[in-house]
């Protein structure tokens, strides 16, 4: 019961006749219906107990009516001049109250301690004062003496002082106590006193014997459990009864008693004189019932007690779950008990009877007799009241436990104290939800935005701006309160071993747990492993080092144990063995040698005096198919004959990858002729004095897996070398040239028969890889080592070995591309199958390109700048002539400035872009427009320094023209020295 209103004169109310206290009349109705005030009386329909003193009242709720504190007026007036709720007549309630705690006093009794009187005072709360008129005189308790006392004192015990002199209950002795109240007690007087067969004398407490008045000496009060051996009135035998009072009985061997022999069947036939005179037995069978009460004595008829039952009968333990088979005296002498434990649960439902062959085991068992029930639960049941606080004082029971009965009389307030619920509450009640705003100041200082509460406040949700915990970006809309803010960007920092960038995702500091206590490595100075692989490339295969890092010492050198696919000379028998470079050599292993034997072809031999070849730079034997298919393609060339265009009618030899390619030219035509023009360009672009170290590739943009396995058939068909590389969702293909790439018997957009020819294809985003993001490797010498690259840019590119001796590293982000390219000896400048052109740059730059920024300063387009480049390309000219971009001539530049040939090599740095895409690398001495620190480009005429003739430097020079009004500026917004050191 839950009341928020004081009560005021004017309420109508109820008060408790036992502990007085006041309630509205509509809070006791609506708490005397609630099952909370339910208790244990006869009737608990219509009986309830005081919130108050749990006292019981049967009146029932609809019952409960406003009168006044004597009862005697219902819904007395509210005067103000009397007591509120008083109906101002005298009280008038009896004073005298029987005393509860003498509940066997007689009437007589009650009516002489109960005070006749009423109260006098007016209608009043509260309990009535105490009488103060006078009783009449009463006897002191032992009857000497009248003592006269107050009406209210009438049932206090008042004695004279002198000796109580009654007679105790042992008719012997009398009472020393002073008087006092009730029984006398016992008598507690030593008595010497000896047992009734006169042989043992002892000292008892009067009170305790059986016999009461007066004794004499020679008079037995107790027993001595001892055979009494008095001579009987025969006076030939004793008595056999144990230690007893009065005289002992006759004797039974008297000739008057005895009338047949022991078993009782035959009559005597002589007569016997005397009880000495020895009683004849008969030949019959004893057949006297013994002691079990079930079998009968089988011995002849004999003098004295029957033998015991030696029958043998199934004893059944308690429980009855087993027996034993005794003889039938002992079923009686001892309790059989088995071992078993009874494992039933108790009444409560909750605990299980663990006692040893327990008699309620059995099913359908009652507990029958006066012996406590061994499954009634004895423990404490102890569970923590719905209130919380108290805990329940029952014995272990079933169901729910019953409501707390405590009474809480304090205040409850909430947090603030602005709202607070009035006494009393039952135990349990919840302090009451406040509406008001939280009043704790905020650390953060924002205003709170939640409302009133107990505890630590939640934290704050006011959007803000926030770094991630990386220092990576700057996060909008962030909770307030937030702790750890991350970002989805890749740490980046550098490891403890201080070669390998951190490759987790945003994360508080710090990347490395801090070494132990004690690490030598650690106490020394020297730099600790990260836990990441090395990744170095090594040395004799270009494959990299696959043990953890570590920076303090050189790469193990231990064979390779990479699976790598050899081949036969003409390529036909493929096979899969392991790497095996490096390691010490001595002599094939076991493992090599169980390689070689399983082998298809036997490995072609080496010159005894080169050293080691490891086992996956080896190859396989041809086999006599592979000399029939080389004498066919002979003759074939030699004769000019063409095989079966089976090409014409598919795209390939297996259909399903034929279905695959046409279902993907159906739906994307477009798509599937820029693959082929790649390809064509690249197999079809040859240079002028070509050598083999003038590697030609091309990079793909990220693609689905239908789109890979397509440019993998076109380049199948064109015998160009194909790769993936990467996860998903960002895997990528290269493909590049081998010595049998060649145009296969189709080609798809060209008609059969007309010659087929190259054109520089132009950059398509859907179809090739950014080159800002491509960093080209090519012709590494021998003693090249890239582990520079590995290291510091590991988990930043994608390393692609096209052969050993070119590669590519392919980043996600172009600013990290650019410092690799500037901090590595051997990168240069990527020249893929696909050119830009002025429409690709102008759509690039309105995309947010960083090839083309906005002028900076409000100033004009910044020069051009010296080629940044630190190993120009090799010259390579179209199949028509030189490879130059499409309707330009190789003399000239896009923007009027530098030639931009994407094959060719400059003669100086001048004839290099100016607005080269890695202009965003150089210093800020390379790009300013200062007078002093600018850096001069060599003198150029329009026509072109490296042009052949004038007319194909003006063709050139308005195209220039033409582009740089289609592109008024090739800048970056900003310009920086190293993107790590500006970023840090």
């Amino acid at each position: 019961m839950i009341c928020y209103d004081m009560v005021r004169r004017s309420a109508p109310v109820w008060s408790c006749g036992s502990c007085f206290s006041i309630f509205h009349l509509p809070c006791i109705r609506k708490w005397a219906r609630s099952p909370a005030s339910v208790s244990e009386a006869s009737d608990p329909a219509s009986s309830w107990r005081c919130p108050g003193c749990q006292s019981v009242h049967d009146t029932p709720a609809r019952d409960i009516a406003y009168t006044c504190f004597c009862g005697r007026r219902r819904d007395p007036p509210n005067d103000l001049f009397l007591t509120p709720h008083s109906c101002g007549e005298p009280c008038s309630k009896p004073l005298g109250k029987t005393d509860p705690a003498a509940k066997g006093a007689s009437p007589d009794d009650d009516a002489v301690t109960r005070c006749p009187h009423v109260c006098v005072l007016q209608c009043h709360p509260g309990p009535c004062p105490p009488c103060k008129a006078f009783a009449p005189e009463r006897l002191c308790p032992c009857g000497k003496q009248s003592i006269t006392r107050r009406c209210a004192d009438r049932s206090t015990p008042v004695t004279c002082g002198q000796q109580c002199d009654r007679l105790l209950p042992c008719g012997r002795h009398r009472c020393e106590k002073v008087c006092h109240t009730g029984p006398c007690g016992d008598c507690q007087v030593n008595f010497s006193a000896q047992c009734f067969c006169g042989k043992k004398t002892d000292i008892l407490v009067c009170g305790e014997m059986a016999v009461k008045g007066s004794l004499s000496e020679k008079d037995g009060v107790f027993s001595c459990s001892v055979v009494c051996g008095h001579n009987l009135s025969c006076g030939n035998h004793a008595c056999k009864d144990v230690c007893h009072p009065g005289p002992c009985g006759g004797c039974e061997l008297v000739p008057g008693k005895v009338t047949t022999c022991h078993c009782g069947k035959t009559r005597l036939q002589e007569k016997r004189s005397s009880c000495l005179d020895p009683i004849p037995t008969c030949d019959k069978v004893c057949d006297k019932r013994l002691p079990c009460g079930v079998h009968r004595c089988k011995v002849t008829c004999h003098e004295g007690k029957c033998p015991p039952c030696l029958v043998r009968v199934e004893q059944r333990c308690r429980c009855g779950s087993s027996g034993q088979m005794v003889e039938c005296y002992m079923v009686s002498m001892e309790e059989f008990r088995c071992n078993k434990p009874c494992g039933r649960k108790k009444n409560c439902g909750r605990h299980r009877c663990n006692e040893a062959c327990c008699p309620l085991s059995k099913p359908f068992a009652q507990h029958e007799g006066d012996n406590m029930d061994p499954h009634f639960c004895q423990i404490p049941c102890g569970k923590k009241l719905r209130c919380g606080q108290h805990g329940c004082q029952h014995l272990c029971h079933s169901g729910h436990c019953d409501p707390c009965r405590e009474t809480i009389f304090s205040e409850l307030s909430c947090a603030c104290g602005r709202t607070s619920i009035p006494p009393p509450q039952p135990c349990g009640t919840p302090t009451p939800s406040c509406p008001h705003q939280c009043i704790v100041p905020q650390p953060c200082g924002h205003p709170a935005s939640h409302q009133c509460h107990f505890g630590d406040c939640p934290p704050c949700v006011v959007p803000v701006m926030r770094e991630c915990t990386g220092g990576h970006v700057m996060l909008r809309n962030i909770p307030c309160g937030s702790k750890d803010i991350r970002c989805n960007q890749p740490c980046g920092k550098n490891r403890q071993c201080g070669l390998h960038a951190c490759a987790r995702t945003c994360h508080p500091p710090p990347c490395d747990s801090p070494p132990a206590n004690g690490d030598a490595s650690s106490s020394s100075g020297s730099k600790v492993s990260c836990g990441q692989l090395c990744g170095v490339p090594r040395r004799e295969c270009k494959h990299t080092c696959s043990t953890p890092c570590h920076p303090s010492s050189p790469c193990p050198d231990v064979r390779c144990e990479v699976r790598v696919s050899i081949t036969c000379s003409c390529g036909r028998i493929t096979s899969a063995v392991p790497c095996s470079a490096g390691g010490s050599y001595n002599g094939d292993s076991m493992f090599d040698i169980s390689t070689i034997q399983q082998l298809p072809m036997p490995l072609q031999p080496v010159e005894s005096n080169v050293k080691r070849v490891p086992l996956g730079q080896r190859k396989l034997c041809c086999d006599e198919e592979c000399a029939k298919m080389e004498r066919k393609r002979v003759l074939a060339e030699a004769f000019d004959i063409t095989p079966p265009n089976l090409d014409a009618l598919h795209f390939g030899e297996n259909s399903n990858a034929s279905e695959l390619l046409s279902d993907l030219f159906r739906r994307e035509p477009k798509w599937v002729l820029a693959i082929e023009e790649r390809c064509k360009f690249l197999v079809l672009g040859k240079t002028k004095g070509s050598s083999s170290s003038n590697i030609k590739v091309h990079v793909f943009c990220h693609m689905t897996k239908d789109k890979r396995d397509a440019i993998r058939l076109i380049a199948d068909r064109w015998k160009l070398s194909v790769q993936a590389v990467g996860w998903e969702p960002k895997r990528f293909v290269t493909i590049h040239v081998t010595p049998k790439s060649k145009v296969p018997a189709r080609v798809l957009g060209s008609k059969a028969g007309v010659h087929v020819s190259a054109s520089y294809p132009y950059f398509d985003p859907m179809v090739d890889m950014d080159p800002r993001l491509v960093v080209a490797m090519l012709d590494l010498p021998r003693e090249a080592d890239v582990s520079s690259l590995v290291l510091r840019f590991g988990g930043e590119c994608e390393l692609v070995w096209l052969n050993d001796k070119n590669a590519l590293a392919v980043f996600s982000d172009p600013a990290r591309a650019a410092t690799a390219l500037r901090r590595l000896d051997n990168g240069s400048a990527y020249q893929g199958a696909a050119m830009f052109c002025p429409s690709s740059i102008t759509q690039a730059s309105s995309s947010g390109n960083v090839w083309v920024g906005a002028q900076r300063d409000g100033g004009p387009a910044a020069k051009t700048s010296a080629n940044p480049w630190k190993k120009a390309g090799a010259s390579e000219p179209n199949p028509s002539g030189d490879w130059t971009v499409l309707g330009q001539s190789p003399g000239t530049s896009v923007l009027g400035q530098a030639p931009v040939s994407a094959w060719r090599r400059a003669d100086t740095p001048g004839q290099v872009m100016g607005t080269n895409r890695w202009t965003a690398l150089e210093s800020p001495a390379a790009t300013s427009s200062g007078p002093t620190d600018r850096r001069k480009l060599p003198p150029q005429t329009e026509a072109g320094s490296s042009s052949g003739t004038a007319p194909r430097a003006d063709a050139g020079a308005s195209t220039a023209q033409s582009a740089a009004r289609a592109v008024p500026k090739l800048q970056p917004d900003i310009e920086v020295e190293d993107w790590e050191e500006s970023c840090e």
